[in-house]
């Protein structure tokens, strides 16, 4: 955005210049872009957008409380390094709310969802070894909120997402074995054939299921670098 056009803004825009500044960051954060213990300051951030401080540092507080920036005492602001704790934590939350979605599904699931699932399944399916990480990993988003979408809620489907992005943070960090990726997508397959059934237990049994598995993969891969803060744990 130009700084002439920051300042002759209108007041609505400089309403939401908070919310872009966050959203941007957070952005960058969650793919990538602004790599674990990269120092951020509010001077250079909002220089880059041409603003003031003041909405620069409201994103920067947005974003410490979501854990997602670190500020050090004398030294700065630092993007925060996922940790073994914040992977439990996530699972623990995701693994209730996700089921019972999966479940809701089976119920609730439309023609055109239904169908949206089966193309990626079979998609991704198809590609095998061959398959890129980057866009296995979108796609299996994409599977994850379309189940969402069919609880109907939300405010469910809001705070499911926000958590599918915080392990997406991770996987990018620690990308995934093609040989997990290719689990995945058996996984997938086997949630939208309960899907397809109608069955909300057998959904669920196998969403619970392949969010363990994911769980125990994501923590074999963080593990060996996080060895040295569990010791001081």
């Amino acid at each position: 955005m130009r700084a002439d056009r920051v300042r002759m803004g209108s007041r609505r825009e400089q309403v939401v210049r908070p919310d872009t500044v966050y959203v941007h960051l957070k952005d960058a954060i969650l793919t990538g872009s602004l790599r674990p213990m990269e120092r951020i300051t509010e001077n250079k951030v909002a220089a880059s957008y041409g603003l003031s401080r003041t909405p620069v540092r409201e994103a920067f507080r947005r974003l410490e409380t979501e854990g997602l920036i670190r500020v050090v005492p004398q030294r700065g602001s630092f993007v925060s390094q996922p940790s073994v704790e914040d992977i439990l934590e996530i699972y623990q939350i995701r693994l209730p709310l996700e089921c019972m979605s999966a479940r809701i599904a089976a119920e609730r699931i439309e023609d055109d969802q239904l169908a949206e699932l089966e193309n990626l399944v079979s998609a991704e399916r198809a590609r095998a070894e061959g398959r890129s990480a980057e866009r296995s990993l979108k796609a299996s988003a994409r599977f994850h909120a379309v189940l969402y979408a069919c609880t109907r809620n939300k405010r469910l489907a809001r705070f499911l997402m926000d958590m599918q992005n915080q392990v997406h943070r991770v996987r990018v960090l620690w990308p995934s074995t093609v040989t997990r990726l290719v689990e995945t997508w058996k996984e997938h397959a086997g949630i939208l054939t309960a899907l397809r059934a109608r069955d909300g237990a057998e959904a669920e049994r196998l969403m619970r299921q392949h969010l363990e598995r994911a769980r125990a993969s994501t923590l074999n891969r963080i593990l060996p670098a996080d060895t040295g803060d569990l010791s001081t744990s």
